[in-house]
């Protein structure tokens, strides 16, 4: 039988993604363990070109359906961005991309993975039980489940990584009470209050607001299923039953709705929205948007893929279970 990683790895009593490093000359390993591997590389014969390796870890991405596109990019760059610094040699990567936002295909889309054989997937998806038993039975199975962006933590995930959501809603109250008295009138416009990362980060808004003396007639908060109708919808009927409306929060991705309802409407408002979308960039230079707060959103991927790399290759214990990017405020002077 020819020699393997994973054979000299057994022989040296070290994990797979140690022998690796010293087989492509990599630092960070320790000189005593290095020259056991290579005496035994020596010993056996290796080639590291040999076409029978297989890498040493495979990993599965899953990219949900999203209407803008945008976000697809985004989390794609991501990737691209972990496929640079991961040697192809040591790691797989195997992407799904959704074409619903339904459970079942999401799980469909897990199983086949585990099919083609990976040791774990980069997750992300509405918090929903059927979604958290499949991670659940994922890890039952040995996949390690990283989630990324929308985090499942009633699930056994061994980790998430994206936007603290609690503090975005909380940033945008902030900007908002600076410009809007107490005594005038909010929209807040969200997604799904099911979906976690809406529900959180609505909460967060309203949190702060109360902290900062608006009282609960001052705000109304609406569902909008992140549809761009139904925002439309939603802010015209505000704007004909609001009449002390200074401001909109918008917590989800149908932006277009809400500034398509705002057109020819002179009464001042302050508009604050989450992503820095095309389109948003837009609306914010026009003067339309007044303020997007911003998620790195290719560094979550691509910082749970990192993570999930280390874990298979070096059992590099994970320190924490919550790993938050950064979030900023973007303003017309900023662009």
């Amino acid at each position: 039988m020819k020699p393997t990683i994973r054979s000299i790895a057994q022989m040296a009593g070290v994990s797979r993604g140690t022998v690796s490093r010293v087989v492509n000359h990599q630092p960070n390993v320790n000189p005593k363990v290095r020259a056991r591997i290579e005496k035994i590389i020596e010993q056996t014969g290796y080639r590291p070109s040999e076409p029978t390796d297989s890498p040493l870890a495979t990993i599965g991405v899953l990219i949900p359906y999203w209407p803008d596109d945008y976000f697809v990019r985004q989390t794609q760059e991501g990737i691209r961005r972990a496929r640079r610094l991961l040697h192809p040699r040591e790691v797989s990567l195997l992407v799904r991309q959704m074409k619903t936002r339904s459970d079942e295909e999401c799980i469909r889309a897990c199983e086949e993975l585990v099919q083609e054989g990976v040791q774990g997937i980069v997750f992300n998806s509405p918090d929903s039980y059927l979604l958290c038993a499949e991670i659940d039975s994922l890890t039952e199975r040995g996949i390690k489940v990283i989630t990324y962006n929308s985090d499942l933590p009633s699930s056994s995930r061994l980790c998430h990584v994206g936007q603290d959501v609690l503090k975005s809603g909380r940033i945008a109250a902030g900007l908002m009470a600076r410009s809007v008295h107490p005594r005038d009138q909010i929209l807040i416009i969200t997604g799904v209050l099911e979906v976690r990362t809406h529900r959180v980060r609505a909460n967060g808004f309203i949190e702060r607001l109360q902290e900062l003396g608006f009282r609960d007639n001052a705000y109304r908060l609406v569902e909008c299923n992140e549809d761009e109708q139904l925002t439309y919808d939603a802010v015209s009927h505000a704007l004909r039953t609001m009449p002390n409306l200074r401001g909109i929060y918008m917590g989800t991705e149908s932006v277009r709705g809400c500034v398509r309802a705002l057109q020819g409407v002179s009464a001042p408002l302050t508009i604050i929205c989450n992503d820095l979308t095309p389109f948003a960039r837009q609306q914010l230079r026009r003067g339309r948007i007044d303020f997007v707060i911003e998620q790195d959103f290719p560094t979550q991927v691509y910082e749970a893929l990192l993570l999930l790399a280390q874990l298979l290759l070096y059992h590099r214990p994970l320190r924490r279970t919550l790993r938050y990017v950064g979030t900023s405020i973007v303003t017309p002077e900023a662009l």
